[in-house]
């Protein structure tokens, strides 16, 4: 409504300032003959007539009350007895031009109050003509006073009942407008707020002193398939209840994507991030009873502390949908975003867009980390790794660009680039290990859905005379590999046709199953992370663990290797239980090939003295 009666104030202002500067050009081209009489001379009309509408103009524009504003642009109507009285002597007052008057006004006036200014200017000066008219040109009977009064009371009744009209179609036309504006602004199946009307909402804090709650149904979809989708519907709307019930008073709750929702409210003074988010999980992951059925519902929830914040709204909705893909890729329920995540998510943005314009050939380069066996007392392997060359501070490391590299065809070139340079590595090392000395080489889940990828490998083998068991082949646990695919299907098959020792790096940290490992058998060696060697001594849970893994890879009769080796202690606790394969900066730091060529030729000529 406000922005409605604006517009009007604005066209009011154009409107008068149009015919304040027609009246001053009437006025001007008027005969002498005519303008002799009046009381005002030529010149004080005109100069009263533009600077009257160059100040209606200015007010129509001014930002001020509604009220206030419209009383200001009603002095344009003291252009009627000026100019009126002015010319007096003609009775130049008709009850045309006032019933004129009254039509515009009453189609252009939103408010009343202006219509009101009008009858009375208009009355009070035709009231005045005609107590003092003494006409030198036209003998004006007193009856026609009488009729001219009379018709324009007719001219103010009918101007009332159009204005009256005109503002009741307004106003429908407004609540239709606003209607629509908050249907547009609600989500149709719960009814709260849209992403739309999230962003129009207006809150009393600043951006900083707002908590942002993101909460995310992961099976959402599976609830439609698998019980129905007015089901689904009911587990939604109960979930919003619990999150009302739970939370403090907050400021807005929207609906931002069909499985997400999202709640602002106020930055309390201190946030236990971890602690509210644990109770919040636990409180509406609650299976829900619904029609028989113990539905239960996967959670994962991001609360943004606003600590560093953007103050651009849809950016920071943006950031938390981001994170809570985050904690799906990562197997996590629950994450906090504050500042360092912020950090590091402009540090991913900023390496993305200079990877995009990175040369492979010249901007990487490959360090190698050998593998050691404790039992034979000699490097048994070593392993490719990808470093990146830029000035962009902390991009360089690998878990900042290989995830960003992964998500575009820019890992296959990488790939292709790496499996060549270690097929000519593995090439100059004959000679000074043995031929089942392997270099293992990391492939990612997306070269092996490409086409490709197998024929090329095939071919840069032959190229350099090498043998498939001479180049192992690393699968990230921590991608999920979608096993149906046929492109992976077919690479799978083929690399155990070929004979290619496959070993599946970073064990126990992703989406392995049995369905996982029997695709991939011949499995040759299941390698175990840093984290679960680390501080091994001080944790009987760690032990416990490693030893489970180690006891599966002996059923399974494939190698166990532990890298991220950096103890004694460490090594020694793995060996009780077993092991005897390691990679790490125990045995080991990753250096250049020069490096490595060095230390076996070194370890050659102690072997053979």
């Amino acid at each position: 409504m406000d922005e409605i009666v604006r517009k009007q104030q604005w066209w009011i202002g154009n409107f008068a300032l149009f015919m304040m500067i027609v009246g001053a050009l009437i006025i001007w081209t008027t005969t002498e003959e005519t303008i002799k009489n009046a009381y005002l001379s030529r010149t004080a009309i005109i100069t009263f007539l533009l600077i009257m509408g160059l100040f209606i103009f200015y007010i129509s524009r001014r930002k001020m009350g509604t009220v206030l504003q419209t009383h200001l642009l009603s002095l344009m109507l003291l252009v009627v007895p000026i100019t009126s009285i002015s010319f007096l002597p003609y009775a130049a007052v008709t009850v045309w031009a006032s019933s004129f008057l009254f039509l515009m006004i009453a189609l252009i006036s939103y408010q009343r109050i202006m219509m009101w200014y009008a009858i009375f200017v208009t009355v009070a000066t035709s009231l005045y003509v005609m107590w003092n008219t003494r006409t030198v040109t036209v003998e004006i009977d007193p009856s026609d006073h009488y009729g001219r009064i009379g018709m324009i009371l007719i001219g103010v009744s009918i101007a009332l009942v159009i204005n009256h009209l005109h503002i009741r179609n307004l106003n429908r036309l407004n609540d239709l407008a606003n209607q629509l504006h908050d249907t547009a602004r609600r989500d149709e199946e719960t009814g709260i707020l849209n992403r739309q009307g999230l962003n129009e909402l207006t809150f009393a804090h600043s951006h900083q002193h707002l908590i942002f709650v993101g909460v995310h149904l992961q099976n959402y979809y599976e609830l439609a398939r698998y019980f129905g989708e007015d089901i689904q519907s009911q587990v939604l709307l109960a979930c919003i209840d619990r999150l009302k019930e739970q939370l403090p008073p907050y400021q807005a709750f929207a609906r931002i994507e069909a499985e997400t929702l999202l709640i602002v409210m106020a930055k309390p003074d201190e946030v236990a991030c971890k602690e509210a988010m644990e109770e919040l999980s636990q409180a509406i992951s609650v299976p829900y009873e619904i029609e028989g059925h113990h539905i239960f519902v996967n959670i994962s929830i991001v609360i943004d502390n606003g600590e560093g914040a953007t103050s651009n709204r849809k950016r920071r909705v943006q950031q938390l949908l981001t994170a809570l893909q985050e904690t799906a890729q990562q197997n996590e329920r629950l994450m906090c975003i504050d500042q360092s995540w912020r950090e590091d998510q402009e540090l991913r943005v900023n390496a993305a867009r200079s990877l995009a314009q990175a040369n492979i050939k010249t901007d990487f380069h490959l360090v190698y980390q050998l593998q050691y066996d404790v039992q034979s007392e000699q490097f048994i392997g070593l392993e490719a790794l990808v470093r990146w060359k830029t000035n962009l501070r902390g991009a360089d490391r690998p878990s900042v660009f290989i995830p960003i590299a992964e998500k575009s065809d820019l890992i296959i070139q990488l790939g292709e680039w790496i499996f060549e340079e270690c097929c000519k590595t593995r090439q100059t090392l004959t000679g000074l290990v043995p031929d089942d000395f392997t270099l293992s080489v990391n492939v990612s889940p997306r070269q092996l859905t490409s086409e490709g990828f197998m024929p090329f490998i095939e071919r840069t083998l032959l190229k350099y005379g090498l043998k498939p068991q001479q180049i192992k082949i690393e699968i990230t646990e921590s991608q999920s590999l979608d096993f149906e695919s046929q492109s992976i299907h077919r690479a799978l098959k083929r690399i155990k046709t070929l004979d290619f020792p496959v070993s599946l790096d970073d064990f126990g940290t992703g989406h392995a199953s049995y369905h996982v490992l029997e695709r991939l058998l011949p499995l040759r060696q299941l390698k175990i992370p840093k984290q679960f060697i680390e501080q091994i001594g001080k944790s009987e849970k760690r032990q416990s663990i490693l030893e489970s893994i180690f006891q599966l890879s002996q059923s399974m009769h494939v190698e166990c290797i532990v890298e991220g080796v950096e103890t004694g202690e460490e090594v020694q606790i793995a060996k009780e239980i077993g092991i005897h394969l390691f990679q790490g900066y125990f045995f080991a730091k990753p250096v250049p090939l020069e490096e490595i060529m060095c230390l076996l030729q070194k370890t050659n000529e102690s072997t053979t003295r």
